[in-house]
C-alpha cells in the first residue's frame, strides 16, 4: 500500500530542497516470516535507497540490526539460509557441545525441574536462548566498540516491553545484542532478561510495529514492512508460539492500526501458508519475501533516483561493514557467579591475555564452559579500551545445583517403566555432580554414582557407583523360549577418567560384580546360579553425534579391555543350549574385550547412511562363568548386550561375537523417520570344542518419531535362522 501516490512524495521531496529528506524504515516482529524482511532490504539495495533511521521490534530487530550495522540484504541472505535455526532456537546446546562425561544423562528425561532455595522453581520462559547470544555476538564483532546505535552506520532503536509496568522501553544504548534479544523474548517461550533493575520481554506485547519512533528519529518519508495481519482468527492458529504471539499482543492490536497509518509506504508481503514457527520454512519464506520486494523495486528505484537528481551530493555506503576481524584480550571479567568459580570458568574457555580472537573462537570457548552444564547462560561483551583491544566481561547465569527429573519409557522386552532421578552439584565436595536414578516397573534399577572433577582445565575426573537391577531372563533352545527366569545383578565401580575437548575421554577402572539368577515359577529343571568377580579395566570413549536421537552425522565409539578375576561361583543345575552346567570349582582369571563403533553419514539433506560394528569377546570361555553375552534387540540397554536386529533379548547367548549392520534412515519431515537395517554376526568363534562358527543374518524396518517424551520407535524384524517376523517397540528415553 502507498499512502500517497508516488509523484506527490517526489514534489514533496523538491519542496524540500534545502533539506535532503530523510527515509526510515521500520521492520515489525513475527517469528520466522521476519526472514520474508530479507527480500525487502535486497530490494532496497538494488534500487540504491538510502535508510536513514531503521526501527524494529522482535524478529525485525534481529534483521533490522544486522542491516543497521553494515550488513547488505545479500549477506543477511546468506547468513539466514546457512543458519540452523533449530539449534538458534532450542532451550538446550547440541549435544556436540556437551561435555561426554554429561553425554549420557543430556536430554534424557521428558520434564526437568529446578531445587533451588528449598522449593521448586519455574524460569520466567523454556528457552534460554544461549546459542542466540553466541551466533550474533559472532555476527556483530565488527561493531564491538558502538555503545550507541545512533551511531551505527544506519541509526537503529528497537522495542523491548517492561514486565513490571507494561510500557514499550525503546533500547537504543548498550549491549546490542542484549537489545535485540529482549526485544524477541516472545513471552513463556524466551526467557526474560534483566535490564536496569526490570524485567524484559517481546516489544510485540505492546509496539510490535514501531513506525513512530521512526517518525520521532527524524524520518520524513516512512517505509513499513508489515508481517502481521493484526488479531487472527482461532481457525488459523496452529502452534504454540501461534497462541502466545496472539495472548501477548493483545494490547498491541490498536496501537496497530494507528502505525499503519504513519506509513507513506506500507508493504506486507502474502504469508498466510507460514506460521511465527514456520523456520523449517525458512528458504521458501525468504523466497516470499524476495517476490514482495521485487514487486516493490521499481517504487523504490523511482524515489532513489529522484533524490538523486534533487540531491547532486546524494549517495549510498554500500561497504558499510567495517573490517575488524579480531580483537585483542586485555582482560576478562565474570559476573554472576556464586557456587563456581572464576578460576574454573576462566581455566574452561581455553583464552589466554594479550592474544587476539574472532567471534567463532569466543563462541567455541563459551561452548567448552556451558558443555559442562554449570550455566543456564553465559553472555559476553566487548568493552573496548583501545583500538583493537577490549576487556571481556562474561555475564553468566548459573544452573541451580539441584534438579528433579522424570521420564517414561516402554520396550518389548522390560515393559512399562517411570524413570525418575535427582541430581545435585556440589552437594559433597565443590566441582562435583551426584545423581539418584531409579527405574521404577516390575524389572527394577537403581543407580548411585558421584563424579568428582579435578585438575587446573577440570578435564580428570573421579566417577564412583553402585548399580543394582533386578530383570527378567528368558532362556531360549534354538531361538525358542524354554524358561523364564529372573536375574539380580550388582555393580559397585570406581575409575579414573580424563577427557579430551567435549567428545572424548580415556580412563582405568574398577569393579566388583555380582550375577545370579533364578526361576521366576519354580519347575523340575529349575535351579540357581550366581557368580561374583572383580574386573580390572581400561577404556575409551569418543562421541561426536549431533542429535541424540536420529542423528545424522558423527560417531559413537566404547572400547573396553578387562581383566576378570577373584570369582565365586554358585552351581546350576539345568542345561539349554545356552546355559550349561559347569566345573565351578576352580576358575581361573581371563580377559575380556567390548567394542562398538557406530557412525551416521549424511548423504543428502534428508538420508543417513548407518553403520555399527560391535563385538564381545571372553578370550577364555570356559572360565567366564555367567558372564556370557546376549544378542539380539535394535536398543542397547540392558547388561552385556550385543544388538542385532532380526533376534529378541536374550535369544542367543555367546562368549564371542561380532555383529556387522548397515542401514539409511529417511527423514520425512521434522521429526518422522524411516529406517531399514541389515545385520551378519558371527559367533562363539573361539569355543574349543570343535563346534564350528556359527553365523546369523537379520533385517529390520523402523518407523520412528523424535517426540517430547523421547522418541517412539515401532518396528518389524527377521532372522534367517530364527526364521520368525517379530515386533519391537521402544518408546521414550531409556535408563
Amino acid at each position: 500500500m502507498v499512502k500517497y501516490p508516488i509523484t506527490v512524495i517526489f514534489l514533496f521531496i523538491a519542496s524540500l530542497a534545502a533539506a535532503q529528506p530523510k527515509i526510515g524504515l521500520t521492520l515489525s516482529g513475527g517469528g520466522a516470516k521476519g526472514l520474508a524482511h530479507i527480500g525487502i532490504l535486497e530490494a532496497i539495495d538494488s534500487a540504491g535507497l538510502k535508510v536513514d533511521y531503521l526501527t524494529g521490534t522482535s524478529m525485525g530487530s534481529i534483521i533490522g540490526a544486522l542491516y543497521a550495522a553494515g550488513y547488505s540484504g545479500k549477506e543477511i541472505e546468506k547468513i539466514a539460509r546457512t543458519l540452523d535455526w533449530g539449534v538458534l532456537f532450542s532451550g538446550k546446546p547440541s549435544i556436540s557441545n556437551v561435555n561426554i562425561d554429561e553425554k549420557n544423562e543430556f536430554g534424557n528425561y521428558a520434564i526437568e525441574i529446578p531445587f533451588e532455595n528449598g522449593k521448586f522453581k519455574i524460569a520466567s520462559g523454556i528457552i534460554e536462548g544461549q546459542e542466540i547470544w553466541l551466533k550474533f555476538q559472532e555476527l556483530l564483532l565488527p561493531v564491538y566498540d558502538v555503545k550507541d546505535f545512533s551511531k551505527f552506520p544506519i541509526p537503529f532503536k528497537c522495542i523491548a516491553t517492561d514486565v513490571g509496568t507494561g510500557k514499550a522501553v525503546l533500547l537504543d544504548q548498550g549491549e546490542l545484542v542484549t537489545a535485540i534479544r529482549s526485544s524477541m523474548a516472545i513471552p513463556s517461550v524466551f526467557t526474560a532478561i534483566d535490564y536496569n533493575g526490570t524485567k524484559l520481554v517481546d516489544g510485540g506485547v505492546v509496539r510490535n510495529f514501531p513506525v513512530r519512533d521512526a517518525k520521532a528519529m527524524g524520518a520524513d518519508i516512512l517505509i513499513g514492512v508489515n508481517l502481521s495481519q493484526g488479531l487472527r482468527p482461532a481457525t488459523e492458529l496452529h502452534s504454540a508460539i501461534d497462541i502466545l504471539y496472539q495472548i501477548g499482543f493483545y494490547k498491541d492490536a490498536d496501537d496497530f492500526e494507528r502505525e499503519r497509518k504513519l506509513c507513506d509506504i506500507l508493504i506486507e508481503p502474502d504469508l498466510k501458508d507460514f506460521t511465527a514457527a514456520s523456520f523449517n520454512s525458512a528458504d521458501s519464506i525468504i523466497e516470499r519475501g524476495k517476490d514482495t520486494g521485487n514487486k516493490f523495486y521499481p517504487m523504490f528505484k523511482r524515489l532513489a533516483d529522484s533524490l538523486r537528481q534533487v540531491y547532486p551530493k546524494y549517495k549510498v555506503n554500500t561497504k558499510r561493514l567495517p573490517t575488524i576481524k579480531k580483537i585483542t584480550v586485555d582482560d576478562m571479567k565474570v559476573e554472576g557467579l556464586h557456587h563456581t568459580t572464576k578460576t574454573s570458568f576462566i581455566n574452561r574457555l581455553h583464552l589466554e591475555k594479550g592474544k587476539a580472537y574472532d567471534g567463532i573462537e569466543v563462541a567455541n570457548a563459551i561452548r567448552r564452559v556451558y558443555g559442562s552444564q554449570n550455566y543456564r547462560r553465559i553472555a559476553y561483551e566487548w568493552q573496548p579500551t583501545e583500538p583493537g583491544k577490549a576487556n571481556l566481561k562474561f555475564n553468566v547465569i548459573e544452573q541451580p545445583l539441584t534438579y528433579f527429573k522424570v521420564g517414561i519409557h516402554y520396550h518389548t522386552f522390560s515393559n512399562v517403566a517411570l524413570i525418575a532421578a535427582v541430581t545435585s552439584k556440589n552437594l559433597l565436595f565443590d566441582r562435583s555432580k551426584t545423581t539418584v536414578k531409579a527405574n521404577i516397573s516390575e524389572n527394577f534399577r537403581f543407580l548411585i554414582e558421584h563424579n568428582q572433577t579435578f585438575g587446573e582445565s577440570e578435564n580428570n575426573n573421579l566417577i564412583l557407583s553402585m548399580y543394582h537391577e533386578r530383570f527378567r531372563f528368558p532362556i531360549y533352545a534354538d531361538f525358542e523360549q524354554t524358561h523364564l527366569y529372573r536375574s539380580r545383578y550388582a555393580d559397585f565401580d570406581a575409575r579414573l577418567q580424563h577427557t579430551f575437548g567435549f567428545s572424548q575421554a580415556l580412563g582405568i577402572g574398577a569393579s566388583l560384580e555380582y550375577f545370579k539368577i533364578k526361576p521366576k515359577m519354580r519347575a523340575d529343571v529349575a535351579a540357581e546360579a550366581s557368580n561374583s568377580y572383580l574386573t580390572n579395566y581400561i577404556y575409551y570413549q569418543l562421541n561426536t553425534l549431533n542429535k541424540r536421537n536420529f542423528s545424522t552425522r558423527g560417531w559413537n565409539v566404547k572400547a573396553q579391555l578387562g581383566w576378570v578375576y577373584a570369582q565365586e561361583p554358585r552351581s546350576i543345575a539345568f542345561e539349554t543350549d545356552s546355559l550349561t552346567q559347569s566345573d565351578t570349582t576352580n576358575l581361573h582369571g581371563y580377559a575380556q574385550f567390548r567394542f562398538k563403533a557406530e557412525n551416521f553419514k549424511p548423504l543428502s539433506p534428508r538420508l543417513t547412511l548407518l553403520t555399527q560394528f560391535n563385538t564381545a569377546i571372553n578370550f577364555s570361555p570356559r572360565e567366564a562363568y555367567l558372564n556370557f553375552f546376549n544378542i539380539g534387540g535394535i536398543n542397547d540397554f540392558i547388561r552385556n548386550q550385543v544388538p542385532f536386529t532380526g533376534l529378541n533379548e536374550y535369544q542367543l547367548t555367546a562368549h564371542s561375537v561380532g555383529v556387522l549392520m548397515t542401514g539409511l534412515q529417511y527423514q520425512i519431515s521434522k521429526s518422522l523417520y524411516a529406517t531399514a537395517r541389515i545385520n551378519g554376526a558371527v559367533y562363539d568363534f573361539l569355543e574349543d570344542d570343535n563346534r564350528k562358527t556359527r553365523y546369523l543374518s537379520g533385517y529390520g524396518l523402523s518407523i520412528g518419531y523424535d517426540s517430547g517424551i523421547g522418541p517412539i520407535s515401532l518396528s518389524v524384524m527377521y532372522s534367517d535362522q530364527s526364521q520368525k517376523v517379530l515386533g519391537y517397540v521402544n518408546i521414550g528415553f531409556t535408563f
